[in-house]
């Protein structure tokens, strides 16, 4: 590419002043802690959680995804009431749409038709969870445990004002999972 490429030597701290000085600098500092011995470590440790949960927020709502999966509830409070990874694992993939149906494993080509065989719908958790006239009685059962008069509604809304909304409601929704085909 008729490029001139020089490599030059570029020493390590050993020798030169302002290396040296900044070197010393960062030393002090580590080895006194006249600044930090009035912040208790567990505050450092918030603060950086704090941080890092809101990082990954703003970086969600930039992305492609918030527009896909629309508002995700908190999982780490969810967590915290289920106290059990298995169900942990099925409400974020329920959260994410990436719970297992045929709808999903047809965009895999892993099943052959992502049609729902009683309404002839995409068969993804929004469809059985919300319109699949095979669970009509237990979403009817689900709705009234979970206090929902709406007929019509989204997969959003299910999600963040009724089955997340409190400890008692998502254990009831976790426990009607299974009369849906999904556990």
């Amino acid at each position: 590419m008729n490029q001139k490429i020089s490599l030059l030597l570029v020493p390590g701290h050993s020798g030169i002043f302002w290396n040296e000085k900044a070197d010393s600098l960062a030393k002090q500092v580590t080895e006194s802690t006249p600044f930090i011995d009035w912040i208790a470590s567990e505050d450092i440790i918030s603060n950086l959680k704090k941080q890092s949960i809101q990082i990954t927020h703003d970086n969600y709502r930039k992305s492609k995804y918030q527009a896909l999966i629309g508002n995700v509830p908190d999982i780490l409070t969810i967590s915290k009431w289920t106290g059990n990874r298995v169900q942990d694992r099925l409400i974020a993939r329920i959260i994410s749409k990436t719970i297992i149906t045929p709808g999903l494993l047809h965009r895999f080509n892993l099943h052959p038709d992502p049609l729902c065989i009683v309404c002839n719908e995409i068969n993804d958790i929004s469809h059985i969870l919300l319109k699949c006239k095979k669970y009509a009685s237990f979403r009817a059962i689900l709705w009234n445990k979970l206090n929902i008069v709406e007929s019509n509604i989204t997969y959003d809304v299910l999600l963040s004002h009724h089955a997340l909304t409190n400890k008692n409601h998502l254990t009831i929704f976790i426990q009607a999972l299974k009369y849906f085909d999904v556990f």
